[in-house]
């Protein structure tokens, strides 16, 4: 059984685009690469800097921020990869369910689950402004030892 090649799911290119959708369809591509490139560069400043607070803390000394940067820099590596993964092909899905059904039916399971997803992002996001609205509203300037602002006046006088 022969692998799969990595790039084997993208479309041959269709000529009968408008020229205006082929110009989006690359400036997105262009920006999802630009944004995988970021969370790489997240992802090795978050290790360097794990292993910063490894060495500082075997002489009992530490920046007490690697918690904040570390974990916004999982939620950062995660969002800004997503949508290079999706366009490579490389996102976790059930294959075992979509090879064995039909196109059509392997369309409309990844239809489902994007779906699935937007409605769980959008969930997610309304949850979150409602807990910025509070903190903007009680002027609360960080949630954390290290001062990163979420979002109220005080925060950026």
């Amino acid at each position: 059984m022969a692998l799969e090649e990595p790039h084997s799911h993208h479309m041959t290119e269709a000529t009968d685009d408008p020229k205006w959708l082929r110009l989006i369809a690359h400036a997105s591509t262009m920006l999802n690469r630009a944004a995988a490139l970021v969370a790489a560069c997240i992802l090795v400043f978050m290790t360097a800097f794990t292993l910063l607070e490894i060495c500082l803390r075997l002489f009992s000394k530490s920046t007490f921020m690697a918690d904040s940067l570390v974990g916004n820099g999982v939620a950062a590596v995660g969002f800004l990869s997503a949508a290079w993964a999706l366009e490579e092909g490389f996102m976790i899905r059930v294959k075992v369910i979509t090879d064995r059904v039909g196109p059509r039916m392997a369309w409309l399971c990844e239809f489902f689950t994007l779906a699935t997803v937007e409605a769980l992002m959008l969930f997610m996001a309304y949850y979150q402004w409602k807990s910025v609205f509070k903190n903007w509203s009680r002027g609360t300037v960080s949630e954390s030892y290290l001062p990163f602002p979420c979002g109220s006046p005080k925060a950026f006088s």
